[in-house]
């Protein structure tokens, strides 16, 4: 499901369905994958803080003070702006490129994980252009979709637990080579 065209550029809307470490490089790595359409799945190779912040903020876990994504969150509602989405927009030397867009059409370059974790804080879209999709993302991989009909009731779909460990036993076994390449 094509979420719309931004200037002239299709864009796809992103959920994140997974955070787990690549087995052979000892790295975060972090899956999104389109909400519609083909249903293809974006690996994007984050550092371990980025990480924690974005599974901090998947989980809601609120701390006795603000880690950067939320302090900067703050200091933007505290000049009366907010966040309205985020748009992974490029890869460029096997660099993902994102960015910030706030009301009154306001864009700030970000990096993906960033943009990530302060998308999850404030619940807004995460969308990615379809180039970027054609470059990088794998189609849907098995553990993504429904579960195989002995695993489940006809009709019925995995639950969000269910899928995340489906994600996590195939990151156990996966390597950068099962996603293609990206550069």
């Amino acid at each position: 499901m094509e979420v719309g065209v931004w200037k002239g550029v299709a864009v796809q809307e992103m959920r994140v369905v997974a955070l787990g470490r690549d087995p052979m490089a000892v790295q975060p790595v972090l899956l999104l994958q389109e909400t519609g359409g083909k249903r293809r799945v974006l690996p994007v190779w984050v550092g371990v803080p980025e990480a924690t912040a974005i599974e901090l903020a998947r989980r809601r876990v609120e701390l006795p003070r603000p880690q950067t994504h939320k302090l900067i969150l703050d200091v933007v509602s505290a000049f009366d702006r907010r966040l309205q989405l985020v748009r992974i927009t490029m890869l460029r030397d096997s660099v993902f490129h994102a960015e910030l867009v706030f009301d009154g059409d306001i864009r700030v370059s970000a990096r993906v994980s960033d943009a990530v974790a302060m998308a999850l804080h404030v619940d807004v879209r995460i969308e990615a252009e379809d180039a970027v999709l054609d470059e990088a993302a794998v189609a849907e991989v098995g553990m993504v979709g429904p579960a195989e009909e002995d695993d489940e009731t006809e009709g019925e779909t995995p639950s969000e637990h269910e899928e995340l460990e489906r994600f996590r036993r195939f990151l156990d076994n996966a390597s950068p080579e099962d996603f293609g390449n990206s550069s």
